[in-house]
């Protein structure tokens, strides 16, 4: 992958790149969340994962040390992604059976019963080696504080805790569209909102641009903490809880991505 050095990342360019790992993230968060239907099994496209893959390339750089926002152990979960959606499709080549066929996996994975064979809660998997019986744990007062402190709120009804992956997955995402909005409105500060406070030197652009350039970098950073700390803790004791129950499966591949997605997020090389 080519890599741009984080100070070409400038304005609509990285405002392009941040909105297009916000949309990834937010794809990867929702098809855990909810089972397929006929309409939103985009994923059950192969042509679909090489788009997916194509929109994260153009984000390596994203880091403000240059370093890939995806790299190659993201590219090889979404080869098997890819590999793994063929099957499913020669399977079931009709999508409605193709839906059906994931949905079936999604239950016994995510649902039950008579229990998920892969929690999807951080809170399960708090103890190393160990699945906890219990959903609701510190992991999830943290998301119901990170979340309300974001301004966010679950909606739809969902009667999900707060530290399910796929929520998660979301929180990472939108801010990964805050930092792509502040981007564009360094290029921009008459975009930033509110009135400019005019430097000493008569430049109220140049201060202003100085103010949203400090918020973005803390955005970015409170994206690679929490990435560290939440999803990319627990992603690989998920993946290997999917992997026992379904290994051939098309969450397997989900789950994959995710583990890497959020790895490279978290700890840039």
């Amino acid at each position: 992958m080519t890599t741009v050095q984080g100070a070409a990342l400038e304005g609509a360019d990285a405002s392009k790149r941040w909105g297009l790992l916000a949309e990834r993230l937010a794809f990867l968060g929702n098809s855990l969340l909810s089972p397929l239907t006929v309409e939103t099994a985009f994923g059950l496209d192969e042509a679909f994962w090489d788009e997916f893959g194509a929109g994260l390339a153009t984000c390596d750089g994203l880091a403000a040390d240059g370093a890939p926002a995806c790299g190659e152990a993201t590219e090889r979960a979404l080869a098997r992604m890819k590999a793994r959606v063929h099957d499913l499709r020669v399977m079931s080549p009709e999508v409605d059976a193709a839906v059906r066929r994931a949905n079936v996996e999604y239950a016994r994975l995510f649902i039950g019963p008579p229990k998920p064979a892969a929690p999807p809660w951080e809170t399960m998997y708090a103890r190393s080696g160990e699945l906890g019986e219990v959903g609701f744990g510190r992991a999830t007062v943290a998301m119901q504080d990170l979340l309300r402190e974001a301004g966010l709120e679950l909606a739809g009804g969902s009667n999900q805790y707060a530290d399910h992956l796929g929520i998660e997955l979301l929180y990472a995402a939108e801010l990964c569209r805050r930092i792509g909005a502040r981007a564009s409105a360094c290029e921009d500060p008459g975009t930033a909102g509110g009135a400019a406070v005019r430097a000493a030197d008569g430049s109220a652009a140049d201060a202003a641009r100085d103010g949203i350039a400090k918020e973005h970098g803390g955005t970015e950073a409170r994206l690679r903490a929490f990435a560290r700390e939440h999803p990319a803790s627990w992603a690989t004791a998920f993946r290997e809880r999917v992997a026992e129950s379904a290994p051939d499966g098309y969450y397997l591949g989900m789950a994959e991505v995710a583990e890497a997605l959020c790895a490279a997020i978290g700890n840039p090389q």
